[in-house]
């Protein structure tokens, strides 16, 4: 019975010395797992101060891609970019600045991530950071395409827009016979006007779009005031086969973007959110243009004008 009870303590004692052994090692294999505080705060701090470069640097481009486009513009039109030139080479400096401390911070990076690599969660930590940094990068990498797009057809744009002021064809009234006799009356002459209104409604046609045809409303009006309806109907026949010729296309869309541009640079009462919004509707605008959705880009120019008055 002695013997029994010895063996059994025997057992006891055995397993007892198992279990401590193992909680010994589950307890040195958690201490060797942990993250080094030090080491974790440190690559915290530098990823924190990498992302901040990382913002400035998308800014930063993107201020360097909208002088590159305000330069296309001036050099289109003949002035002078020296001033703009300037600006420019101020940003590519600190570009090139920002680049450097970004090489140097990830350099640091480096170094704690290797200080601190015997951890499973600083690995996993940082295989988080990089992925984070891939998407930021991505990111970065379509807004710049993006920008370049844009100034690359606002350049566009500029060029045709040069082009239509020293040669393109200038808006032509529509010529038709003249009326025999003189027996209208303003029930033959106010449903072409009204046809010319609903077409300019239907298309998106301002006033300003019909160039020297944006009178005939007026003229045909004061004729039949005048009793003069030979007159009035001829100016509403102009009027109304103008409109009906005019073609919402890309020659459209570019003579009516220079007239905006032309407007809000002479306007010099305009607060910066209102230029801000104009900015952002005009490469609204010039991605339309580029799609060659140019019914969508006049309705934008049209919301545009309305801003300015």
């Amino acid at each position: 019975m002695y013997n029994e009870a010895m063996r059994i303590v025997g057992i006891l004692v055995a397993v007892g010395c198992a279990l401590a052994t193992s909680a010994c090692k589950d307890k040195n294999s958690d201490a060797a797992a942990a993250p080094d505080p030090a080491a974790l705060k440190a690559q915290q701090e530098l990823v924190a101060r990498r992302d901040a470069l990382l913002a400035q640097r998308e800014k930063l481009q993107h201020d360097r891609d909208q002088v590159d486009a305000e330069i296309e513009k001036v050099k289109a039109t003949g002035g002078d970019t020296s001033e703009l030139d300037k600006k420019r080479a101020a940003i590519e400096t600190d570009l090139q600045t920002q680049t450097s401390e970004y090489s140097s911070l990830n350099t640091k990076l480096d170094q704690v991530v290797a200080q601190g690599n015997s951890s499973a969660a600083i690995a996993t930590r940082e295989a988080s950071m990089s992925s984070r940094e891939r998407t930021v990068a991505q990111r970065e990498a379509a807004i710049a395409e993006r920008e370049r797009t844009l100034a690359s057809r606002e350049r566009e744009l500029a060029q045709r827009e040069k082009d239509t002021c020293s040669g393109g064809q200038p808006m032509i009234i529509q010529q038709v016979a003249a009326p025999k006799g003189g027996n209208y009356t303003r029930k033959d002459i106010e449903p072409l006007l009204g046809k010319a209104r609903a077409q300019m409604a239907k298309k998106g046609i301002l006033g300003s779009d019909l160039g020297p045809a944006s009178g005939l409303e007026a003229e045909s009006t004061k004729a039949m005031a005048e009793g003069d309806w030979g007159k009035a109907y001829l100016a509403a026949a102009q009027l109304a086969a103008t409109v009906d010729a005019l073609k919402i296309d890309r020659g459209f869309i570019t003579a009516k973007y220079g007239r905006l541009n032309a407007r809000v640079s002479a306007n010099k009462t305009l607060d910066e959110p209102t230029r801000q919004q104009l900015t952002e509707g005009m490469k609204d605008v010039l991605q339309k243009y580029g799609d060659g959705d140019f019914t969508a880009a006049n309705r934008k120019l049209n919301a545009l004008y309305g801003v300015v008055k």
